[in-house]
């Protein structure tokens, strides 16, 4: 919508008014916001020296508005102009050095700046354009006005952190309603927004190199290597109290003894189906004496054992639980032919869970929540062929997101990466995970 009010005006290099804590800026704000009386008096400290402050503001009348010091003398006060039209005038030293013209409206119509001899020498006033307003520089010096436009936002703190610390090359700085804004000629402009530009790129460098510098393709910036299926998660995120599945008990018969070496056992040839599930000493949370499993498998030198729904081969089909010879959940969910396949929960030896969503033919393919058994942040979002790819969110074991990836309806994918300093770097790759470009946002704009 751009500019709609201004409250005050500086000129660099003549006037250093803090617009950031200007009593008039704020009072014109207020007043401005629903048109209601504002009537005061207050006593504010400038530089080390308290000023008085009476003024009124209201509809159909002039402002009234007297700055006094201690000692009475007058900083600012209002005099009359022609056509209902006022000026606010300032004194620096008892001369009078900048005169703000409002309408009988009290709309900022104009501030002009005297020389020695009381002369107006420089002005600037609003001129409407497409969007809002600019202002017109007029000089003494200079053989024609000037059009002065609003700074560009920025959007990064840092950037503009850096912007506000480093660039002096400005004409105007003015209070409106959509903040403290500088005012640039065309050339200011020009050199502005190269600077801007020289410090994203040197800001995004330095942020996090491990990060924002490398240019690895979007699929190693999300791959699985904290997400291993074979780790051995010795804390984070408990959840070992998976509904059991436990086969009716068989009253008064004892458990027949397993031989290991009777063929009656199926073997699975697959090393993959329950990587990470060592032996390990007796826990407490066996199942119940005589519960009789449906089926028991040998993987990699340990029985498992498995309670649920089998096919007419015997094989694992339907809804299962798959356990440890400690008593320990293994995989809880759907099977197809002995493999993991739909939905279902696997698990770290220690009984944490590594992964619940979708599964097909023994790997993680589909949506689902990984949970990294090297420091307990999470994954959640697409899985392919066992690894995250494509829309997802990255969360870190406190409970802060890492990144978020979203894929774009053009093909390509755009990755959020979220900075401790509140900063998010958005990086977009194209159809086969290649940089196209990255910009970095600061959250903490008000």
């Amino acid at each position: 919508m751009g500019i709609q009010y201004f409250y005050n005006f500086c000129l660099a290099q003549v006037d250093d008014t803090d617009l950031n804590s200007d009593i008039l800026s704020a009072v014109r704000k207020s007043y401005f916001s629903d048109f209601e009386r504002i009537r005061d008096k207050i006593t504010y400290d400038s530089e080390g020296v308290s000023l008085l402050y009476d003024y009124c503001i209201e509809r159909g009348k002039p402002l009234q508005w007297t700055v006094k010091r201690p000692d009475g003398t007058v900083v600012q006060e209002v005099l009359p102009s022609d056509n209902g039209k006022y000026f606010l005038c300032c004194y620096q030293e008892d001369k009078l050095f900048k005169r703000l013209l409002f309408s009988k409206f009290h709309t900022l119509l104009k501030a002009e700046y005297m020389d020695e001899n009381g002369a107006v020498c420089r002005s600037v006033e609003p001129r409407k354009i497409q969007g809002g307003l600019c202002l017109l520089y007029k000089d003494n010096a200079l053989s024609e006005p000037v059009a002065l436009f609003a700074a560009p936002e920025v959007l990064e703190k840092p950037v503009r952190e850096e912007l506000t610390a480093s660039f002096t090359d400005y004409t105007a700085i003015a209070s409106t309603d959509d903040g403290v804004v500088w005012f640039l000629s065309d050339a200011q402009l020009s050199r502005y927004r190269q600077l801007a530009d020289t410090l994203r790129t040197g800001i995004a460098r330095s942020i996090d190199k491990s990060y924002v510098d490398h240019v690895a393709p979007l699929y190693e910036k999300i791959n699985a290597k904290d997400f291993n299926i074979k780790r051995n998660l010795s804390a984070s995120l408990d959840i070992a109290d998976a509904k059991p599945f436990i086969a009716p008990v068989v009253p008064n018969e004892p458990i027949e003894e397993i031989d290991l070496t009777d063929n009656g056992f199926t073997e699975i040839s697959d090393k993959e189906d329950f990587d990470g599930f060592q032996p390990e000493k007796p826990a407490e949370d066996q199942p119940e004496k005589g519960a009789v499993p449906d089926k028991q498998i040998m993987a990699d030198g340990a029985v498992y054992s498995y309670y649920g729904e089998l096919d007419d081969n015997d094989n694992r089909s339907g809804y299962g639980r798959t356990v440890t010879d400690l008593g320990r959940t293994a995989y809880e969910g759907t099977y197809h032919n002995d493999k993991r396949t739909g939905k279902g929960a696997y698990y770290y030896m220690d009984g944490t869970l590594c992964y619940s969503g979708d599964w097909s033919e023994n790997v993680r393919h589909g949506v689902g929540v990984g949970i990294s058994a090297k420091d307990g942040s999470m994954h959640i979002g697409k899985w392919v062929n066992n690894k995250p790819e494509g829309n997802g969110v990255r969360v870190a074991a406190d409970g802060n997101v890492k990144f978020v990836c979203k894929e774009l309806s053009d093909g390509s994918t755009a990755l959020m990466n979220y900075l401790e300093n509140d900063t998010v770097v958005i990086t977009k790759y194209d159809k086969n995970g290649t940089r196209l470009s990255e910009k970095i946002i600061s959250l903490n704009d008000e």
